[in-house]
């Protein structure tokens, strides 16, 4: 059975391989705490230590970009599958400033293929994350942009989160990832453009958008209104509103 996925101790050293990892419904509700499952596993008497030790988890796919590190909360042991409570540690090393891996970003790229263009239009608020997540997985983070000109459409833009999907999907198509905070534009924004080249884009329905935006910016986040937003594009764009 191919391997996907490694588990390994904070020493580095193996504990199991799988064939897959499978995102379970949460309804802990608590402090990070999901269950997975793990199914094709390498060993069959697999021992995790609870609560003290950390793991990491790695894969073959996705040219290396999923991993996360985390402690076991609890076990459940059956013939075909280890279901194990995960506590997910922040501490991953990220290009970016956002986290790069939320809970259920594995399960929608199984359906990558039959989704639809902008599949966001159908996930409320903050779950906008996952679908941004499956992005920075499926396609990591753009190096290059082939395109002169990209059209944002304000239409799809129906709350904070939205924006940075539609950005992604305005650049760089299905799955296009561009982060998910101001400060990830700001930095792709860097990398994608030079003094010699400036991109046009032309935002259409943007007073729409902006209220949209404005309306569901996260408490958590500040200077990061649909003004805000604006003015780092166009510090390195050719901005045209419509």
């Amino acid at each position: 059975m191919r391997t996907k996925y490694e588990i390994r101790d904070s020493s580095e050293q193996l504990i199991f391989s799988c064939s897959d990892l499978i995102e379970c419904y949460s309804f802990l509700g608590t402090n990070n705490n999901y269950w997975f499952a793990f199914t094709g596993i390498s060993e069959q008497n697999v021992h995790l230590i609870m609560n003290e030790e950390t793991y990491s988890i790695k894969s073959n796919q996705f040219a290396g970009r999923f991993y996360c590190k985390f402690t076991v909360k609890k076990i459940i042991k059956s013939p075909d599958a280890l279901y194990v409570c995960l506590s997910l540690s922040s501490e991953t090393y990220s290009e970016m400033y956002s986290e790069m891996y939320k809970v259920g970003a594995l399960s929608f790229l199984k359906e990558a293929d039959n989704l639809e263009e902008r599949v966001w239009l159908d996930m409320k608020g903050s779950l906008k994350l996952i679908y941004i997540s499956a992005s920075y997985l499926k396609n990591g983070i753009p190096r290059t942009l082939e395109k002169d000109t990209v059209v944002i459409e304000g239409k799809y833009i129906q709350d904070y989160y939205a924006f940075f999907c539609e950005l992604g999907h305005a650049f760089f198509g299905k799955f296009g990832y561009m982060g998910s905070c101001i400060q990830d534009v700001s930095k792709l924004m860097e990398d994608l453009c030079s003094e010699d080249r400036k991109i046009n884009v032309i935002w259409k329905d943007s007073d729409l958008s902006f209220k949209a935006i404005d309306n569901t910016v996260p408490t958590v986040y500040y200077q990061s209104s649909s003004s805000d937003l604006l003015m780092e594009i166009e510090y390195y764009c050719n901005v045209i509103l419509e």
